[in-house]
């Protein structure tokens, strides 16, 4: 059978009956699926924002400070699984038309299930024991006992389908509504969002703490492990060499400076040797430039000496002399533009 539901837009209009008197009428269809799933990601959305102000101002209030990086992520994950699982929560629930004896559910039964659901190939109507009625949804209606001793548990709902079924004292009418006679879905019950709220709240208070702990006091003193250098104390010369020449690369981009007022012709990258006597603690003992691609030209090095003498490096394993090539990029500031000269020239005789 074609997946009439989605192409045609059909809805499903199911009236509950105690004695012949109608008691509530609900008519379920894609567009009360989609505004309910979008009450409640709203709600859980809101939710969350609510307990991102919270947790910053909790953070504020007790100094403290967390790590970008970890508390935007922590909470856009949350965000998102939340809101995600509300939506499709409220989406299914507007896809049924449940019975029994629960309060939530939409009309009362004996047993609890799903009257009305939308499967596969769109809207069906489910049968179980214990109930009696007429489908019509076809050349001749269908009896409903006939079908139940037939094993099946469930009737298509399609085209001009209509069913009237009874259980016990209750009776439900259904049928199914043509495009054209669809109205605009009725305003959501009320209390509609307090579940998805409930729900979405222990996890947002989890979150809360997370953050709290993997926050550090805005002063907080540095420990041992904060102190550890980043180089190994078994480390061999050769590794040594490879982190200090690290290092040097991510403190070289202050040597543009020494660029800025020299010539364009020196506005160029290129290559520095720096020379380095280090103590066992990293501290620079003295520093010279070695070599340099910048000719006689490009007067730079007692400038780049200053700046290197700036430089801070890890503790290593023992004090070293060592020359470290590193790259020089100019600065990201724009190279003026020498433009023609705008005054008029003579005319030719």
């Amino acid at each position: 059978m074609k997946h009439r539901y989605d192409r045609r837009g059909l809805g499903i209009e199911v009236a509950h009956l105690v004695s012949g008197e109608v008691i509530s009428v609900r008519v379920l269809s894609a567009r009360a699926e989609r505004r309910a799933a979008l009450a409640a990601a709203a709600t859980v959305l809101g939710l969350t924002a609510l307990a991102v102000v919270a947790a910053t101002g909790v953070l504020r209030a007790t100094g403290r400070v967390a790590h970008v990086g970890t508390f935007a992520g922590i909470w856009a994950a949350l965000g998102f699984v939340l809101t995600a699982l509300a939506a499709r929560t409220a989406a299914g629930r507007a896809s049924r038309y449940l019975v029994g004896i629960d309060i939530d559910d939409d009309a009362y039964a004996p047993t609890r299930r799903a009257l009305v659901s939308r499967g596969r190939h769109g809207f069906e109507l489910g049968l179980a024991p214990g109930m009696r009625g007429v489908v019509e949804a076809g050349p001749a209606p269908l009896d409903v006992e006939a079908l139940l001793r037939a094993g099946r548990t469930s009737v298509p709902l399609d085209g001009s389908a209509r069913a009237e079924i009874t259980m016990s004292a209750t009776t439900f009418v259904v049928r199914v509504l043509a495009p054209s006679e669809l109205q605009a879905p009725a305003a959501l019950p009320r209390g509609f969002r307090r579940p998805f709220a409930r729900r979405a709240l222990p996890p947002l208070q989890l979150a809360g703490l997370a953050v709290f702990f993997l926050s550090v006091p805005l002063r907080a003193p540095i420990g041992e492990a904060e102190m550890r250098s980043a180089i190994p104390a078994d480390a061999s010369p050769w590794d040594v060499e490879k982190l200090l020449r690290e290092e040097a690369q991510k403190q070289a981009r202050s040597l543009h400076a020494c660029f800025d007022p020299l010539p364009l012709t020196c506005q160029h990258p290129g290559y520095v040797g720096v020379g380095l006597s280090l103590e066992k603690d990293g501290e620079i003992r003295s520093s010279w430039i070695a070599r340099s691609t910048y000719g006689r030209d490009c007067p730079v090095e007692a400038c780049m000496s200053n700046v290197v003498s700036s430089w801070f490096f890890e503790p290593i394993p023992e004090a070293m002399r060592i020359v470290l090539p590193v790259q020089v990029l100019r600065t990201d500031k724009p190279i003026p533009v020498q433009h023609a000269s705008l005054e008029p020239r003579p005319e030719l005789p």
